[in-house]
């Protein structure tokens, strides 16, 4: 069965995805609760959006990542903005992102704005840019405190 994600529209402001009901997404709705993913492999490349309930990437994603839970493979790259509830980095982003939960593990690379609820960085990492923790107060997003930070090998 082939659907058309096409007038899907997805949030592309921060203060959207703190009010998207992942609920009634269309690739959690249309899957009724089994697990369902999307790999992106090592040899292909997508320029646009990627929609999926689960996104593992392992090739190169130039755009619009958006996905309950997304995994950037060792092999994996993303540049652009990457919107989800878990994001998983071994590989190598460069992007603005918007995530409730992020982990970023030995070897992977995390460049560009990044406003999360929950962090956790494992020590072979490297990070760079502009990071925002995020706090969820009677539904309505709030900033915690930013740090500007170059850091290498937490």
């Amino acid at each position: 069965m082939k659907y058309d994600y096409s007038s899907l529209v997805v949030p592309q402001r921060e203060e959207e995805l703190a009010e998207f009901d992942w609920e009634n997404f269309l690739p959690s709705k249309i899957t009724r609760g089994k697990r369902c993913f999307s790999i992106v492999d090592e040899g292909t490349g997508i320029e646009g959006k990627l929609i999926a309930r689960t996104a593992f990437i392992h090739g190169e994603v130039q755009g619009l990542v958006f996905a309950e839970h997304v995994t950037v493979e060792k092999t994996g790259i993303v540049n652009g903005v990457i919107f989800c509830r878990t994001l998983c980095i071994l590989g190598n982003v460069k992007a603005d992102v918007v995530c409730d939960n992020v982990f970023i593990r030995d070897g992977g690379l995390m460049s560009g704005a990044l406003k999360y609820k929950t962090l956790k960085i494992e020590s072979d990492a490297a990070i760079a840019g502009k990071f925002e923790r995020r706090s969820l107060l009677g539904g309505i997003t709030q900033t915690g405190w930013a740090a500007e930070t170059a850091l290498a090998g937490i």
